[in-house]
């Protein structure tokens, strides 16, 4: 395979990617509810997408603000985030979180990801979202799917944190590109590029690609 510098290569895997999925799969242009968007966060944390969502939409549809769900019984807010798993664990970082928000930062969710990380139960992968989708900040966030992608394709190290492959994946393209990758990076990671039983053969990316034939990483 022709050696080419990590800039090179993720022009061409950004180039690849927007031929398969088209240029628009990237975050929509509207910005989402910061609040919803934190709490969900929250609530996506080790569970699978259709049982977050759920949880979601049962606590919102009796309280979509600090005081609403500070003001809600523990036994209900347990109940409706039930769906969720880990409820009990959720349950408490959302209510702690809801009175930090009150306590510092007068009920608002903070635009600065030192103070958005500082919250209980908030990483630093939650923080860009609410930064990205909420606020319009450019950043990616890294989830599992995200660097698995990235480590496949060599773009970060092997064992780059989740703090550095997000700085990594940042100095490779501009900040116009990072939702684009964000998206992509996430789709190619469920589709093809999995964790376990990954598609290599039909991976669209195949082309530009050193992990093809190999065991799937342990």
């Amino acid at each position: 395979m022709t050696t080419m510098s990590g800039e090179q290569r993720m022009r061409r895997v950004l180039e690849l990617l927007e031929d398969h999925y088209g240029s628009d799969c990237g975050p929509p242009e509207e910005l989402r509810d910061p609040f919803r968007t934190l709490i969900g966060c929250v609530l996506s944390h080790r569970t699978r997408e259709e049982n977050s969502s759920r949880a979601a939409a049962n606590l919102f549809e009796a309280a979509d603000d600090p005081d609403a769900i500070i003001g809600m019984s523990p036994e209900e807010l347990r109940g409706r985030i039930r769906c969720s798993g880990f409820y009990n664990q959720k349950a408490r970082n959302i209510r702690a979180i809801c009175l930090e928000l009150n306590t510092r930062f007068e009920g608002r969710v903070p635009e600065d990801r030192g103070q958005l990380i500082s919250l209980p139960g908030v990483g630093p992968k939650t923080a860009d979202i609410v930064l990205s989708y909420a606020y319009g900040r450019p950043g990616i966030p890294v989830d599992v799917h995200v660097a698995t992608v990235a480590k496949r394709l060599g773009l970060v190290g092997r064992r780059a944190s989740q703090e550095e492959t997000r700085e990594q994946l940042e100095a490779l393209c501009t900040p116009d590109r990072y939702g684009f990758l964000d998206h992509a990076f996430f789709k190619l990671g469920k589709e093809y590029c999995r964790t376990r039983g990954s598609r290599c053969g039909e991976c669209p990316l195949d082309t530009v690609c050193d992990h093809q034939g190999l065991a799937d990483d342990k």
